[in-house]
């Protein structure tokens, strides 16, 4: 670490100290003075989602005020490592294990910023007894910064509005032209959200709004030259552990994607017997890749070949789709239905595409719910669009077990279909893709020591839609069977806990290479977690993350798709953070050392073929909630 950025870290540290000693004063005034003490808190701050609303649960929860999670702000860290990204935060993201998509009809095609998004589901609709904020910012080493805001209260007893904003600012980690300041990222998204009763509680209406611009300054990766090769074309992975020295494919690019996103949903309610719905859904999806240089010398080997122009690219796509959904619920005893008709108006054009590809899908399908008592959960779905493609699913919650069972067809992406841009093209005309899945789950516990969960996910995919090694849409005519048996875990004892997550993956088939997945998966959080006189909640602890080597898909920037790749083997690696973190009243504040173990195997690790994962750095945040 440099003296440089060892003095940032110290006024990082500095910063994070002044706030736990203004939190101690806080705490102490208001232990000391009764009057001024708020009596609002988490406590009186409810929410619920969409999703329980559409499905008659009844059922508010408080907010989340746990020290579980509040020492991660990266999107990977966040959902346990389940994502490959380009190295940092903000960059490219893809799923490490095969998911299948949310829905059966046409999609886009771009998917590697949707965790960034944010879509209707996620939204929370709130209940509050005063105005609630909470505020959360992040100073993360190489100049990463977050800083988020959400906001919510009640105009009334039935009507509740709220708002949140997002700011995303990362710097470049490998192959900067300047010390701070040259972005990998900038992103900014804000929303809008509020619901509505009547009196009579009989009426009930849902509205939100989000719009999000991702921007990326592309890299293309760590530049491949002779100089880190062997003589017999091995690769040498410590020639490429240079960061701020390292050279980079590409110096004038951007990509990213501006969505833009409206949801309305409202319900009438008859009696517990019969209720009626509407949702309704706009969406503008725009997806970006622009070189104001692409033949400059620092640009022009990264590409194959040039279609329209050589003194600059712009590719651009465009995704705009209506949808109304009309259906009829209710309850019949411990049983609730759900039926449901949909229309579905979709427009896919590209700059340079003669055709706007105008589809209209139309749906039918239902859901039902049977739960006898508490923890006691059956459900069962189903969904048929007119052209052919489904989904059935069906699920089982007991107390000590869970069992899903999903077959599903889907449509082909627009982008796979047809693109034409300055780099690439092609048409083609795919079939639909076909998924069955069953997926199991024990849940053994021994009073508050142990918790087992032994898991298990099958999994048989055929015409399997991908990238090739040539960053080419193709199809298979076969299948593939994944096997994926697995084990979460979480040991108490006394003040210490271990939480585990553990994946084996075996692949069998004619497709299964198509399915770059890692061997062996492993994350785990071994903590110290303790309340000191019911005022300061403390926990510090060290997170491990590994994966066996594998031939990760590489990212092609330009058309925003992972891609199949056989010459970069991402060797396995174990990544080591060591974090604190501490909630004082509505405060909660970490201070987090990523990748402590760098250097004492490796010189890095990564995420991507030529995409170092994160170097050693401290990232410091505050999270703080109020409510008044």
């Amino acid at each position: 670490m440099s003296l440089l950025n060892f003095a940032s870290v110290l006024r990082k540290i500095l910063f994070l100290i002044s706030i736990l000693c203004l939190g101690a004063n806080y705490v102490r005034a208001q232990v000391t003075d009764d009057s001024t003490k708020n009596v609002y808190g988490a406590e009186t701050t409810l929410f619920t989602t969409e999703e329980n609303i559409k499905n008659n649960i009844q059922q508010y929860q408080i907010i989340d005020t746990s020290l579980t999670n509040t020492h991660n702000w990266d999107p990977v860290n966040i959902n346990d490592y389940y994502y490959q990204n380009l190295g940092t935060v903000g960059t490219a993201m893809r799923p490490v294990f095969y998911e299948l998509p949310d829905v059966i009809g046409k999609r886009s095609g771009f998917s590697v910023y949707d965790t960034y998004m944010k879509t209707p589901e996620e939204f929370k609709y709130f209940d509050t007894k005063s105005p609630y904020t909470q505020l959360r910012s992040v100073l993360g080493g190489n100049y990463r910064a977050f800083i988020g805001i959400d906001f919510s209260r009640n105009v009334n007893e039935n009507w509740n509005v709220g708002f949140s904003f997002r700011r995303w600012t990362i710097d470049k980690q490998i192959g900067p032209l300047q010390s701070r300041g040259d972005l990998n990222v900038l992103s900014h998204s804000y929303d809008f959200q509020t619901d509505y009763r009547s009196p009579d509680r009989k009426y009930h209406v849902l509205f939100n709004f989000a719009r999000t611009f991702h921007k990326v300054n592309e890299t293309g990766g760590i530049r491949d030259t002779t100089a880190v090769v062997d003589s017999t074309g091995a690769i040498l992975y410590n020639q490429l552990f240079d960061y701020d020295d390292e050279d980079i494919n590409l110096r004038n690019a951007e990509g990213g994607e501006l969505r833009q996103q409206y949801h309305l949903y409202q319900e009438y309610k008859l009696n517990s017997l019969l209720q009626f719905y509407h949702e309704f859904d706009r969406a503008n999806r725009m997806n970006i890749f622009n070189n104001s240089s692409p033949s400059a010398e620092t640009d022009v080997n990264y590409f194959d070949q040039f279609l329209i122009r050589t003194d600059s690219t712009v590719d651009q796509t465009r995704f705009v789709y209506f949808q109304n959904e009309v259906g009829l619920k209710g309850s019949i005893g411990d049983v609730f239905y759900r039926f449901y008709a949909r229309r579905k108006d979709i427009r896919f054009t590209g700059k340079y595409l003669n055709t706007v590809n105008p589809t209209v899908e139309n749906y039918a399908g239902g859901y039902a719910r049977f739960a006898p008592r508490d923890n006691w959960n059956l459900t069962a779905n189903a969904e048929y669009e007119l052209s052919g493609n489904y989904k059935i699913a069906a699920s089982l919650k007991v107390p000590f077990f869970s069992v899903s069972a999903t077959s599903m067809q889907f449509a082909s992406p627009f982008f796979y279909e047809q693109h034409f841009g300055n780099h690439d093209y092609w048409q083609n005309d795919f079939r639909s893709e076909q998924v069955q899945k069953l997926s199991g789950k024990l849940d053994v516990k021994w009073r508050d020591y142990l918790r087992i969960q032994p898991k298990l996910d099958l999994q048989l995919i055929s015409n399997h839609m991908y990238f090739d090694t040539l960053a080419m849409p193709q199809q298979s005519n076969n299948s593939a069977t994944l096997l994926q048996p697995g084990l979460e875990a979480k040991v108490k004892y006394g003040v210490m806990n271990l939480d585990l997550d553990y994946i084996y993956t075996l692949k069998e088939g004619t497709d299964a290479d198509l399915f770059r997945i890692p061997e062996h998966f492993l994350t785990s959080d071994l903590y110290y977690h303790k309340v000191f006189e019911k005022k300061l909640e403390a926990r510090l602890g060290i997170e491990a993350h590994y994966k066996s080597a594998y031939f990760a898909d590489d990212y092609d920037p330009v058309t925003q798709q992972f891609y199949l790749q056989n010459n970069f083997e991402v060797p396995g690696y174990v990544v080591l953070d060591f974090y604190v973190s501490a909630r004082i009243n509505t405060a909660q504040l970490f201070f987090k050392f990523r990748h402590i173990n760098q250097d004492l195997i490796a010189g890095g690790y990564f995420t991507t073929p030529y995409y170092t994962g994160q170097e050693r750095v401290v990232d410091l945040g505050v999270t703080w909630s109020f409510f008044d």
